[in-house]
């Protein structure tokens, strides 16, 4: 009986001392690769009109640099509900973290590269604010809003027939500079 109780006073001592230990700065990042993965929607305006929706999906993998600076590469694909937009943005990104040793944060991104899409190609950028909520020094979730531009992508639209009786219409592609804001949840490790 004895035994069983020093074993235990001694696993109890051991598991109080590693809590302590870890409990100094729980939430601060720490430098090494981080990665990004990311999903949103938001509402798609252009030059003419408001067009719709616009699903993104996409991935950064990077290096964090201290506790407050991240820099990286990544891809994505965004997908128009609206005309027949299919883009897939290459960047290069960089996010910024204010409180890195609070489990609630404030974080802002900024990203810029290029898309391609299936007629053409052109520069791409984007911009968000946001707030972080970290599970600990390596897990952590974003909810924000972002701002995007594509410049000048090849979209088809559906025009109608106004001027004749009957029904009918014809699909033509036009050039549009495409902008876009989202809410954007994103998961970080």
């Amino acid at each position: 009986m004895k035994k069983t109780i020093v074993a235990l006073a001694i696993v109890l001592m051991t598991i109080t001392s590693f809590a302590q230990e870890n409990n100094e700065k729980p939430f601060r990042l720490t430098s090494g690769y981080k990665g990004f993965l990311e999903t949103g929607l938001g509402g798609v305006w252009n030059q003419y009109s408001v067009d719709g929706y616009l699903y993104t999906i996409s991935t950064t993998h990077g290096y964090q640099f201290n506790d407050k600076a991240f820099a990286g590469l990544g891809v994505g694909y965004a997908l128009g509900i609206f005309g027949s937009a299919k883009l897939v943005p290459f960047y290069g990104s960089f996010h910024y973290v204010f409180l890195p040793t609070k489990r609630v944060s404030p974080v802002i991104r900024a990203r810029a590269g290029a898309y391609y899409a299936k007629k053409n190609y052109g520069p791409y950028g984007d911009v968000g604010v946001g707030v972080r909520f970290a599970t600990n020094s390596r897990i952590a979730f974003n909810l924000m809003t972002t701002y995007s531009y594509y410049h000048n992508v090849t979209v088809t639209h559906y025009y109608m027939n106004l001027m004749g009786m009957g029904a009918g219409g014809y699909y033509k592609d036009r050039k549009d500079n495409i902008s876009n804001i989202s809410m954007v949840f994103s998961m970080e490790w």
